[in-house]
């Protein structure tokens, strides 16, 4: 069949002539990019997108007057876009391996068990301590409160509350655990 009628018959949304076109011209799109050095599989993906973009436009062939030049051209211009492309992606691969922030499962892991660790030294340190000196140690240094609201919350006077909180820390450090003193002004 004519060009010119198979041109026709696809501006009139006739899907025959559609695959008419294709079939006529597939082998000679795919030897032209043999020719000028790409690989097959690419070839084949250039040849698709041609003919997408055509199917998608089919206004494009109205003025279209050799349709095999057009073909080509397409398939060339196609192919040496995938290539740039290609040299792009290379080129940024060139500069060196990927650069993540992405923490690593075997990270989080290892940091859940340090976290673990250290929660189990404080909690034993506390366990010297008496309730209210857990409290008033807790709400002043976990939850950064001053020493008169936590007296209104223990139902004692700052000045108790400050002494509390000393025996405390002073319990704490005769324990010679200055770690785990650092560690609660760090929130951990």
């Amino acid at each position: 069949m004519e060009d010119k009628i198979l041109i026709a018959e696809i501006v009139d949304g006739q899907e025959a002539s559609y695959a008419c076109l294709y079939n006529k011209y597939v082998k000679d799109l795919f030897s032209y990019g043999m020719g000028l050095g790409f690989e097959r599989e690419v070839i084949k993906d250039a040849i698709q997108d041609v003919f997408l973009k055509l199917l998608s436009n089919t206004k494009i062939l109205k003025e279209v007057t050799n349709v095999k030049f057009y073909l080509l051209r397409s398939l060339k211009n196609r192919l040496l876009d995938i290539h740039k492309n290609k040299i792009i992606y290379n080129e940024i691969d060139a500069e060196g391996p990927e650069f993540s922030i992405k923490v690593s499962v075997l990270d989080d892991l290892i940091e859940k068990e340090d976290r673990e660790i250290l929660e189990h030294r404080i909690q034993n340190l506390l366990s010297n301590l008496t309730n209210r000196q857990r409290e008033a140690i807790s709400l002043r240094y976990m939850h950064e409160m001053e020493y008169e609201e936590i007296a209104l919350l223990l139902e004692m006077t700052p000045k108790a509350t400050r002494k509390l909180v000393s025996r405390a820390m002073e319990r704490l450090r005769d324990q010679n655990l200055t770690l785990i003193y650092f560690l609660l002004f760090c929130k951990i």
